[in-house]
């Protein structure tokens, strides 16, 4: 089956939406598109179920949860034990659902809850059963190997009680429309969500205030700040950050002393080095 042929034959041919009432779903190359039923003659059906790969739709209790928290039902499904959700953002439409499923099953030992919000954005329901959590910065290459595509990863704290599950779902639906544009992390837990959660509340006119304020005329050394930023992240440990930057320990000294006369801020201070961090994450998502 050639699938540019099929969409030109097909033009109301999309990658599946997790719908389908009044869509023939069928899989091609273990992804899921969906047709308009009215639109498909007798023969034509015949011929793409002939061509399709088995399909796995979403299951049912996928589609009641997704149900309970996008306000089109009230009650809960079922009560869950502890539990934490993982929300999957993909740089391009994603429509593999069930090999999405397999990859999470067999990486966690268990089932998960699917939800697809849109064809970019998926929440899976991790059921927590022991004390031992999946560190997912380990396995978020492999991962996007097996899928073959592309995402980033945020994973909520583990919630203990359902009626909490609801409103914290829909909080995080809304951060997933901007923290990514003040990290540069693939995996962001809550936990590391303060940082851009803060840079998103202040407006730009803010910023301007705090970014002058703290970094001063090293405003104009992009470099310098790139250096000062990545010191920090190392805890302001010269020896280490020297290790890791490539760099001599001396000439690292000598940037940090010229970031002081220009800033006046001392990163080995504590609470210079968050007025400096937070003042280059501001200018960088200025």
């Amino acid at each position: 089956m050639d699938l540019h042929k099929l969409q030109q034959r097909f033009p109301l041919l999309n990658p599946f939406s997790g719908r389908t009432d009044g869509n023939y779903v069928f899989n091609f190359d273990n992804q899921l598109y969906e047709i308009p039923t009215h639109t498909v003659t007798p023969s034509e059906f015949e011929l793409l179920q002939i061509f399709s790969d088995p399909i796995a739709l979403p299951h049912d209790n996928d589609k009641v949860w997704l149900d309970y928290f996008t306000d089109q039902t009230d009650i809960a499904p079922s009560i869950l034990p502890l539990h934490r959700l993982l929300f999957l953002h993909f740089d391009k439409d994603f429509t593999a659902l069930a090999l999405l499923r397999t990859v999470f099953e067999a990486l966690l030992g268990k089932d998960i809850l699917l939800l697809s919000l849109h064809p970019q954005l998926f929440v899976i329901i991790e059921c927590i059963d022991s004390d031992e959590i999946l560190n997912f910065d380990h396995y978020l290459n492999p991962l996007m190997e097996d899928l073959e595509v592309h995402f980033k990863m945020f994973v909520s704290d583990v919630i203990p009680d359902i009626a909490k599950t609801k409103e914290r779902f829909n909080w995080y639906v809304q951060l997933q429309q901007f923290i990514w544009t003040y990290t540069p992390k693939h995996v962001l837990t809550q936990q590391e969500l303060l940082v851009p959660y803060v840079a998103q509340r202040i407006d730009s006119h803010e910023k301007e205030i705090f970014i002058s304020s703290i970094l001063k005329n090293a405003i104009s050394q992009p470099e310098l700040l790139l250096m000062i930023k990545q010191l920090i992240e190392y805890e302001g440990n010269i020896t280490l950050a020297s290790k890791k930057m490539y760099m001599h320990r001396n000439t690292l000294q000598n940037r940090l002393e010229k970031f002081l006369q220009l800033t006046q801020k001392d990163i080995r201070q504590f609470s210079h080095r968050i007025e400096v961090y937070l003042a280059i994450i501001f200018l960088e998502s200025h």
